[in-house]
């Protein structure tokens, strides 16, 4: 699988709106994955401006980011002043030590397919363990939901919108790990939770979205103010995180 590496970086265009509204991760999640993991440094992939990282940082001493995208690592950095980040893309990273764990939040999917999984094994020490999470996004009211789908349909945004099913990343991340004899003890976990979001809020989550990025920006404006017209005066979502867990064989 090709990586779409234009798109793939359109989120330094948008710092401050991702920033403000993609949610974080649940407490239990980065809990879970430190005790599932051996003790020994870590690596994130992928870091963006640090959604996971400040969280995973108040548990570990010893963090490295890789992110491919000057401009997040720059609200990375100044988000979390104690990690070490690496500007560039994973697959041109070259580890300077092996880590007890790798993870990856809502960013394995920008990882070469055809690679990822031997890059993940080379980074990892023996019984280390690799982490790859994604948050779902659920319109509550199944009505607005379809509205707001039908929108994303008008401006030809069919997949990987903010009003479709992602879940699809963790069926195949399982997929792929089951298939592979050098991973072990698979696990697969989710965590659910709702959240408020404001009308000004919700927008910049739109905005933030890779799908929505890559429009031109007059198409971009209509649909977001489509969008607008219909949410009123906020959206209530159903966040759901995926979670999926492997071990490098000892």
């Amino acid at each position: 699988m090709t990586v779409d590496r234009e798109r793939s970086v359109v989120f330094g265009e948008a710092v401050e709106q991702y920033e403000s509204a993609r949610p974080g991760y649940p407490a239990r999640l980065v809990a879970e994955v430190l005790d599932y993991a051996p003790p020994g440094p870590v690596l994130e992939v992928g870091a963006g401006t640090g959604k996971a990282t400040a969280a995973f940082a108040l548990r570990t001493a010893d963090l490295t980011c890789v992110e491919p995208d000057p401009r997040m690592a720059a609200a990375l950095r100044a988000k979390c002043p104690g990690v070490r980040v690496e500007i560039g893309i994973f697959e041109e990273y070259v580890p300077d030590r092996p880590f007890s764990l790798l993870y990856s939040a809502q960013a394995w999917h920008w990882v070469d397919g055809e690679t990822r999984w031997d890059l993940a094994h080379a980074a990892l020490a023996p019984s280390g363990a690799v982490a790859v999470f994604w948050n779902r996004y659920g319109i509550t009211d199944p009505g607005l939901r379809d509205a707001l789908a039908a929108v994303d349909a008008r401006y030809g945004v069919t997949t990987s919108s903010l009003h479709s099913d992602t879940s699809v990343r963790t069926r195949a991340a399982r997929h792929e790990l089951a298939d592979d004899p050098r991973f072990t003890d698979l696990d697969q976990r989710a965590y659910t939770r709702t959240d408020r979001y404001e009308p000004a809020r919700y927008l910049d989550l739109v905005r933030s979205i890779s799908a929505y990025r890559i429009l031109d920006p007059g198409t971009r404006d209509a649909l977001v103010r489509d969008v607008a017209a219909l949410v009123g005066d906020g959206v209530d979502l159903t966040l759901v995180t995926d979670l999926t867990l492997a071990r490098r064989r000892a």
